[in-house]
């Protein structure tokens, strides 16, 4: 019998393409979630530049809201994330593909 989510956190949010953040909320205990954080190019200025965004993508199960804040547990030097970084969730995250993982545009944080 296929168990998806247990495919899903062993296979696609494994540690070969997912990275642990601490996720941060006021007056809640702090939580590790495990996210594929990317970046993606979007139109700025009515069309006239490109600006990159930067997103998350986890599964469904993850409890991440907007203004929740992602704190890197580990650096992603592919994307110049260093360790301690940290980025505000900026929305609630909206589901994606087959419904069992979502998506978040992320904006920085001061320390």
């Amino acid at each position: 019998m296929l168990d998806l989510e247990e495919d899903m956190a062993t296979v696609f949010y494994g540690p070969d393409f997912a990275t642990t953040f601490t996720r941060q909320r006021p007056l809640v205990a702090d939580v590790d979630v495990t996210v594929i954080f990317g970046v993606v190019d979007t139109e700025a200025l009515d069309g006239r530049a490109m600006a990159a965004t930067r997103k998350v993508q986890m599964p469904v199960t993850q409890d991440v809201r907007a203004n929740d804040v992602l704190v890197a547990k580990e650096a992603i030097p592919a994307l110049s994330i260093a360790v301690g970084a940290r980025f505000r969730v900026l929305d609630n995250p909206l589901r994606v593909n087959d419904g069992m993982e979502m998506e978040a545009l992320l904006g920085s944080v001061s320390p």
